[in-house]
């Protein structure tokens, strides 16, 4: 995985072959996609970010 590659465009292939990067993308996360609901630590790894209220 590229830092700069969207969780929310990765196909199976690409997700088994990235699990690593992509629990360490997605551990403590601190934005949520507005279309798909993914999460993740950075913004520029989701296409619709939105930040999490603080907990």
């Amino acid at each position: 995985m590229k830092p700069d590659d969207k969780l929310c465009k990765l196909d199976k292939k690409e997700i088994e072959e990235n699990m690593p990067a992509i629990v360490e993308a997605v551990s403590k996360p601190r934005y949520i996609c507005q279309k798909c609901a993914r999460v993740s630590k950075k913004k520029k790894n989701l296409c619709k970010p939105k930040k999490l209220p603080s907990r």
